[in-house]
């Protein structure tokens, strides 16, 4: 029996490893297509999708600190504290999808526009995928007795109204510090007015559905390799 859940922690660790691997090739790739575009155009405009990148790779690095140290979150308020800030930044990680609102700024073919921004987007969504099974898996070890869905559809949720208030809003992640009182009085006024604010709601419904169904579908490909 401990020889079985030997053979499957290294099996685990050859995947996630295999996985991560994958996913840092892709993020170099993401950086030679930005840099191409760059030297063909002379222009910057698309380097913003680094830091966009950046700020997805925030809450994956979150959940890594947390596994690592767990001896250093113990207490329900270090643990939860490192929580809310994972919570504040993980809406990041699928923010990069709308960028490709700018596919038609033009520059260098559409195709490859699109090739710079999708691979982007994508190893934004992949981080925060990864972030966000790490984060669940620690909330089902503490709380038990939930579902594992209690957890996991609300934060999709949660990340569609946040792409919805950092894209259409231009709030950050880092204005619940330094304007916390406008932030909050126009999520306010979202809450309690959802007719006046339903492009809001129809926004974030169908982002959390989407952002749920490829979460479900990467999900039961990782219990399939497992």
């Amino acid at each position: 029996m401990q020889l079985k859940r030997n053979i499957r922690l290294i099996q685990h660790r050859i995947t996630r490893s295999r996985s991560q691997y994958t996913l840092y090739a892709s993020v170099l790739f993401s950086m030679a297509l930005l840099l191409c575009r760059v030297m063909h155009t002379g222009s910057y405009l698309r380097v913003s999708l680094i830091w966009n990148l950046f700020l997805a790779y925030v809450p994956f690095a979150v959940t890594r600190w947390m596994e690592k140290h767990p001896e250093q979150i113990r207490s329900r308020y270090s643990w939860y504290s490192y929580f809310i800030l994972w919570l504040l930044f993980i809406p990041n990680a699928p923010y990069i999808l709308t960028d490709l609102f700018h596919l038609f700024d033009g520059g260098v073919p559409l195709w490859f526009d699109l090739f710079v921004i999708f691979s982007f987007a994508w190893n934004g969504m992949m981080l925060g995928y990864i972030s966000i099974r790490s984060m669940e898996n620690m909330w089902s070890s503490r709380h038990s007795r939930w579902p594992a869905w209690l957890f996991t559809f609300p934060v999709m949720f949660l990340c569609g109204m946040g792409v919805y208030i950092g894209r259409y809003l231009r709030y950050n992640s880092w204005d619940i510090v330094k304007d916390p009182l406008t932030l909050l009085g126009d999520m306010r006024d979202i809450l309690l007015h959802p007719w006046e604010n339903r492009s809001a709601w129809a926004f974030t419904i169908c982002m959390g559905i989407f952002l749920s169904l490829m979460y479900s579908f990467r999900a039961e490909g990782v219990k399939q390799k497992a």
